[in-house]
């Protein structure tokens, strides 16, 4: 009976012991499983970030080609709307927890910026038939949309990824591309048939 009571008592003893060495395992490798998990999920929130902006771009340099060069609330509401998108539901992307920003360029055939915009869309295509090349054409042949980092003025900065969890602590970031997109430009807002209240100059 004793023999019993003690081979019992000796059973319940191991299965204590188990049970302590399985509770100190699991507390060991548990904070190695979630960083293993978070650093899965920081990787793929940033692959995904970075193929929203770059569909954002195009899609933003595809719409900036429709749309009279001139027209800033309907370039401002491009931007309003490429950017929503890139941000992917409200994540931020700037180093400081601002948001990116869209800039969109009209350029030479030269690809050269063009700051003396034509004055309305039927001007333009005036200017490409009269002159469409070199460097004091006034003629858009190109649209080109870029992310830039806010803040940063004329000058376009990239942007950089924020972190959600690893930036806090190990200051961990990278700065994106530009993602900078051209495409031809298309009719730049003029509709056939449409008579436009255009300056006889530029």
């Amino acid at each position: 009976m004793m023999n019993l009571q003690a081979s019992r008592h000796d059973r319940l003893q191991r299965r204590a012991r188990q049970r302590g060495a399985t509770l100190v395992e699991f507390a060991m490798t548990l904070p190695i499983f979630l960083l293993f998990m978070l650093g899965l999920f920081e990787v793929a929130r940033a692959m995904y970030l970075w193929n929203a902006l770059s569909d954002a771009t195009h899609n933003a340099a595809r719409a900036a080609a429709m749309i009279d060069a001139n027209d800033k609330v309907a370039l401002a509401a491009l931007n309003q709307n490429a950017s929503v998108a890139a941000r992917a539901g409200g994540m931020a992307l700037g180093a400081t927890g601002g948001d990116a920003r869209l800039v969109i360029a009209h350029l030479r055939s030269d690809f050269s910026a063009l700051t003396d915009l034509p004055a309305c869309p039927s001007r333009n295509i005036i200017n490409c038939n009269a002159k469409p090349d070199g460097p004091t054409s006034t003629c858009v042949r190109y649209v080109q949309a870029r992310l830039c980092a806010p803040g940063t003025g004329a000058e376009c900065v990239p942007a950089r990824y924020k972190p959600l969890f690893s930036g806090q602590y190990l200051d961990w970031s990278f700065a994106y591309p530009t993602f900078a997109t051209v495409t031809p430009a298309g009719s730049l807002g003029h509709q056939s048939g449409v008579t436009e209240d255009c300056p006889a100059f530029n």
